[in-house]
């Protein structure tokens, strides 16, 4: 164990007394079981009177859970939720939701979430390969840059997050873990001049690990195809985060790059929710010490954070589709996996059925066609500049869409979402 390591574990220990077991592995660390749940739900109802309200008639009066049945019988938690907690306490208060239909709404946490969640992130990190102090680039999108957002928060009186940003950014990633942020801007969707400038930038920083969201790599990959590697000699593993991963990218990351790939499912509301494996096939292990996993009736997926004392996150609907199974995956691992589709309410009707994010990315990924995107409100398929018809109508045939579906055609105004997303289903 390296001098940054045994100094980061010792702090953590100070913060939280199980900082070790969590970050040890992932899904390490005991959190308590119905006790902890007790202790979230009383919280919850004490701050949140309307969801009192609702566990009340739930629960038939009852004031505790009894059993993991009381547990499922919970009113589901949304954004208005987490919107309506409210107070002081929050070491840390994140914003997020940018991206989706109901707008921002901030995740409260307490310094023993923060260290829980840092635990995690340790623990995500070392299952990829890499060590305290080795080299990692993170490619971010613009909308990041800590000094880009710096004159927001400070207008907005947001002094705290601003600090602890900072000191995030460039005290913890940046001196102590050794992590080097290179930015892009949404042109890499449309430019593989862009992407391929991203792709020689991160490797000029010779890292053993790379971090990105999963749009951002299929760019890269896609800007390297017939190209000599731009010297990505000291990698080991690629991290994505943000998005849909099809498992077409992730074979394409590991022949490509000669890295592991591994994914990971996690919201800012939750923290660091499943991480897949080498052996896992595209499928995620779910930490099940820190997280709570079901699966509604409609397929969207739910889930309860252990960790977050101070505003409790309880049966959460994520607004995401997937599935969750039992067993053990070909490393030996047993316990809950997840495969993430993408978001419950971006799909389209194909003639093979109905396909999300995931399956999108699969059927189009190691095809020819330029990135694009499936504009439901103008029913209308927008394409980069220089394509047109001659494209959309190969992204119709490769995805099977039902006839008179998107057959207006936008060129050259790919949709970037505030957060500096691409999705082929805006």
């Amino acid at each position: 164990m390296n001098l940054r390591k045994k100094a980061v574990l010792a702090a953590g220990t100070l913060l939280r007394r199980d900082f070790r077991a969590i970050a040890g592995a992932f899904g390490g660390g005991e959190r308590g079981g119905l006790a902890v749940l007790n202790d979230r739900l009383v919280k919850a109802r004490r701050l949140l009177p309307e969801y009192d309200a609702a566990c009340a008639a739930a629960l038939k009066g009852s004031g505790a859970l009894a059993s993991m049945e009381d547990f499922r019988r919970l009113p589901l938690m949304g954004r208005a939720e987490l919107a309506a907690y409210s107070g002081r306490g929050a070491l840390a208060s994140l914003k997020s939701g940018g991206t989706g239909s109901a707008g921002h709404v901030e995740t409260r946490l307490d310094t023993g979430a923060v260290a829980a969640r840092y635990a995690a992130l340790l623990a995500v990190l070392e299952t990829a390969g890499w060590r305290m102090g080795d080299k990692t680039a993170a490619l971010h999108p613009r909308e990041y840059a800590f000094f880009e957002n710096l004159p927001a928060r400070l207008a907005a009186g947001k002094f705290g997050g601003a600090l602890f940003e900072f000191f995030q950014q460039y005290l913890l990633y940046r001196l102590v873990h050794n992590r080097k942020n290179v930015y892009y801007g949404g042109g890499i969707f449309s430019s593989p001049e862009a992407a391929l400038a991203l792709a020689e930038a991160a490797a000029s920083e010779r890292p053993v690990l790379l971090i990105t969201r999963p749009d951002a790599l299929m760019a890269v990959l896609r800007a390297l195809r017939g190209r000599a590697l731009p010297g990505f000699d000291r990698l080991k593993a690629v991290l994505t985060v943000g998005t849909a991963l099809g498992d077409t990218v992730r074979a394409e990351a590991q022949e490509r790059l000669g890295a592991e790939a591994f994914n990971m499912y996690a919201s800012t509301e939750l923290g660091y929710v499943a991480l897949s494996c080498p052996r896992s096939n595209g499928w995620l292990h779910a930490d099940q010490a820190g997280h709570i996993l079901e699966r509604a009736g409609d397929g969207e997926l739910v889930c309860t954070d252990l960790d977050n004392a101070l505003a409790p996150v309880l049966r959460y609907r994520t607004g995401d589709i997937g599935e969750l199974a039992e067993g053990a995956c070909a490393c030996g691992t047993r316990g809950p996996l997840l495969k993430f589709r993408g978001r419950k309410d971006r799909f389209t009707d194909a003639a093979g059925g109905r396909l999300y994010e995931a399956e999108l990315i699969d059927r189009v990924f190691g095809t020819g066609l330029p990135f694009f995107q499936l504009d439901a409100a103008s029913s209308s398929i927008l394409l980069p500049p220089g394509a047109g018809e001659k494209e959309a109508a190969a992204v119709r045939e490769a995805l099977g869409l039902l006839p008179g579906a998107y057959g207006a055609v936008g060129a050259g105004n790919l949709k970037i979402s505030a957060s500096g997303k691409f999705c082929f289903l805006p």
